[in-house]
């Protein structure tokens, strides 16, 4: 059945609007927080009196009630202001986004109105050093009276300096602490929690040091004896609920590196049409605009991202009309991770390409494109990787995945 939508047009417009409005407040700080390293704390009062913490909480809680294609649009607005920023608010809405189909309703009451009401910050801290989010988590929830004590470590911690409630994966030992030895039965251990950013045993560890992505705060949490009481288990079935609603990640995320496209040609638009030789050997002056090879190289970039910008809005528009239930599941969760493929890897050509129009200026420090290229590269590692999603399609073709 399809997703309702809440939103009027203009509604959704608005909201693309203030978007584009929080991106420039992006832009003005990202630089300094790719140069620092640090996250850009300035930003979240700015994003939480934007309105757009609640941008995808429904309408029956307070929320915008945006759907998953105006969510992407949001999030590419944001994107070209600054894309590593833009990744770690971005991780909040994809979250949301999960919770609308894992969570219950009165859990979605409880969580999603203090979002709303006071734009509260979610994060999802689902990977370990071990093997990421693929990986059982070895983040162990031992039960004791009224709840469970909660030791762990989890890597990947975007947006974990703004959160006001982390949300993660455990696995549920026995009394004595011990899990299953048999993977199936520890797999039914995993579960999903939720606690205060400042309950007693957490706290945040900065490991975050990357080419990449600087400015988005990707730490760890450490969970240390942190008691979680029963009320706070807030999904039992995690690994199923998450993949049955990816779709809220696969796009985020493939917006989030078409709108680093978006301004990486932008910018290199900008500086083709000024750039000129001045004198050299056999010509008073050469402007780029007029040789043959800028301006074919050119349109190749803009055909990358028209590409980018086509498979988002054709799949997101697909779930909205309910098509995906022809899928099947195997088909469904294939076709979700095509569109971050194609923004991730078209991402890279298209700052290699600006790169190679614009010169050598723009492998200095502190060029646009230079930080451009460093934030696209961290693209084909967000999972499903694009290896991953290419073996899992080549598997499903031939058969290996039936049944």
């Amino acid at each position: 059945m399809p997703p309702q939508l809440e939103m009027s047009p203009q509604e959704a417009d608005n909201a693309v609007a203030i978007a584009r409005s929080v991106a420039r407040e992006f832009d003005k700080v990202g630089a300094r927080h790719d140069r620092d390293n640090t996250f850009p704390e300035e930003l979240v009062p700015i994003f939480k009196r934007s309105g757009l913490a609640g941008l995808n909480v429904p309408k029956r809680f307070g929320g915008m009630g945006a759907d998953l294609w105006t969510t992407a649009r949001c999030v590419q607005e944001l994107a070209k202001g600054d894309p590593a920023c833009t990744l770690g608010f971005n991780m909040h809405l994809g979250v949301v986004g999960f919770f609308r189909g894992m969570w219950s309703e009165a859990d979605q009451e409880r969580f999603f109105s203090r979002v709303a009401k006071d734009q509260a910050l979610l994060d999802g801290v689902y990977s370990e050093a071990r093997a990421g989010v693929i990986g059982l988590p070895d983040t162990l929830a031992v039960p004791v009276g009224g709840g469970w004590r909660i030791r762990g470590r989890k890597t990947w911690g975007t947006l974990s300096l703004a959160a006001d409630f982390h949300t993660f994966n455990v696995t549920i030992t026995n009394p004595d602490g011990s899990v299953p030895d048999d993977p199936g039965e520890r797999l039914e251990r995993e579960v999903m929690m939720i606690c205060p950013a400042d309950a007693p045993g957490v706290r945040i560890e900065h490991t975050w040091n990357a080419l990449g992505m600087r400015a988005s705060g990707t730490h760890t949490v450490v969970f240390d004896d942190l008691f979680v009481p029963t009320g706070d288990l807030v999904a039992r079935e995690f690994r199923a609920g998450l993949f049955a609603n990816l779709e809220w990640q696969a796009l985020s995320f493939a917006s989030v590196y078409y709108g680093l496209a978006c301004r990486a040609y932008d910018e290199t638009v900008a500086i083709l049409r000024k750039k000129s030789s001045g004198p050299i050997q056999g010509a008073r002056n050469v402007e780029a605009k007029s040789i043959g090879y800028v301006q074919r190289d050119l349109g190749q970039l803009r055909v990358l991202n028209e590409t980018t910008s086509a498979v988002i809005e054709n799949t997101a528009r697909a779930l909205l009309e309910g098509r995906d239930a022809a899928w099947g599941p195997v088909e469904r969760l294939g076709r979700l991770e095509v569109p971050k493929v194609v923004a991730t890897e078209n991402a890279c050509r298209v700052v290699d390409g600006a790169m190679r129009l614009v010169g050598g200026g723009s492998f200095l420090h502190g060029h646009i494109l230079e930080r451009l290229y460093r934030d696209a590269r961290s693209g084909p590692f967000h999972p499903l990787t694009s290896d991953q999603t290419y073996e899992y399609f080549g598997k499903a073709e031939l058969g290996l995945l039936d049944g």
